[in-house]
């Protein structure tokens, strides 16, 4: 072999060793970048903290239940949602929160909540899904009558002819469709108002939980009405009714006599408290008879007409009246929803209806109160049996 041939050849066996020491190199430098690689985020957590006890879950359809939600997400929050809704975005850089949703039902029945929390790698994860069930749907909500008193004055001289008298005017507030408050006054301040009082029933049933509009009648100034109980109460809501609703209401027939059928109708929770005067019980409110315009043997008559206030407070008995319905409250010590699905037939002749002009009758977009008469003639003004409302609404007919 030549010279020249060895030291080619042992350069050749160099390259090939120095190759093979390249390549070891790199087998070795590629699993210690395995063995140090890092692992993966965590996927992020969502618990509810509020309510702690979250089986049979209850609440009143317009009223929120307020949830309290934790979350964490290590790689960045992105959002919180609800059955597919955001209810909350993140921009990423936060990995966790704590914040109250409320959730508010819209109809009667069981809802099945699933919050989600989203990461900003797109990961979710899910909590355990939660029934709700939502109960008492009011419908179109006129007042909720619960609401505390902003203001009591003294109006003087209101009405015409022989209705001149004073009143006291109360203003208080108002959930509801129309206001966020609305007034009432007492027609020769034949009763006494507390407003926002204490609900009679502490183990009411949900939908007739919350404070309440307490009436207790007095005893009249004038002794033709002595102790009948004719406390007529004006509510006054600054806000005029759809007249899509009033018309969608039972109407007066041609004859006069009856009610045509509507699509809707007018309800009122009502709680009569017999408890407060041994000498009248609800049995004998409602055995009595020859009770003008009212048949005790339904209960306790709750008269209501829809008006048009400022014509109506003038003259309490003959103008600004649309249509007056009846209602009765059938028991006693107990949260009942009254109806008012009878007309007011003692009164028809100043109903629009009827149309006699000197009655000054409101049309159907004029109506921005009701006057409400409960138990008018039942012989228990100057009782202290009271009588209380809650939700003031128009409902679909059944």
């Amino acid at each position: 072999m030549s010279r020249y041939e060895i030291k080619t050849t042992m350069k050749s066996k160099l390259l090939k060793g120095l190759i093979y020491m390249l390549i070891s190199f790199v087998g070795i430098s590629s699993c210690d970048s395995e063995d140090e690689s890092v692992p993966e985020p965590s996927a992020p957590s969502i618990d509810i903290t509020s309510p702690a006890d979250l089986t049979g879950l209850r609440v009143l359809v317009g009223s929120p239940l307020t949830f309290t939600l934790s979350i964490e997400a290590e790689s960045g929050l992105s959002s919180v949602s609800l059955n597919g809704t955001s209810i909350k975005n993140y921009t990423g850089t936060e990995t966790t929160d704590s914040f109250d949703f409320d959730y508010t039902a819209l109809e009667n029945g069981i809802a099945e909540l699933i919050f989600v929390v989203e990461d900003a790698l797109a990961n979710t994860t899910s909590a355990d899904a939660i029934s709700v069930e939502a109960v008492g749907d009011v419908g179109f909500l006129i007042a909720d009558m619960a609401g505390e008193q902003l203001s009591l004055v003294t109006e003087n001289g209101i009405g015409i002819d022989d209705d001149l008298d004073d009143r006291l005017v109360g203003t208080f507030n108002v959930n509801g469709s129309l206001t966020d408050n609305a007034t009432f006054e007492i027609v020769g301040n034949q009763a006494t108002v507390s407003n926002a009082a204490d609900n009679p029933d502490a183990d009411a049933a949900l939908e007739f939980q919350g404070n309440a509009f307490k009436i207790v009648k007095k005893a009249s100034a004038d002794s033709l009405w002595n102790n009948a109980g004719w406390a007529h109460v004006i509510f006054d809501f600054r806000t005029t009714l759809s007249q899509e609703y009033i018309e969608a209401l039972p109407q007066v027939n041609a004859d006069l006599n009856g009610l045509t059928t509507g699509t809707k109708v007018i309800q009122l929770d009502a709680y009569y408290d017999d408890t407060q005067d041994a000498n009248i019980d609800f049995s004998s409110l409602t055995t009595q008879t020859e009770i003008w315009n009212a048949d005790p043997g339904k209960g306790y008559l709750i008269d209501l007409t829809l008006v048009k206030h400022e014509v109506h407070r003038e003259n309490h008995d003959g103008s600004g009246m649309y249509i007056g319905y009846q209602g009765y409250v059938d028991k006693a010590n107990e949260w009942v929803t009254v109806t008012f699905d009878g007309l007011d037939l003692g009164r028809v002749g100043n109903f629009s209806a009827a149309g006699d002009p000197g009655k000054k009758p409101a049309e159907s977009n004029e109506i921005d109160g009701v006057r409400i008469i409960p138990g008018g003639g039942y012989n228990d003004g100057g009782s202290p049996n009271a009588i209380y409302f809650r939700n003031l609404r128009i409902v679909d007919s059944e």
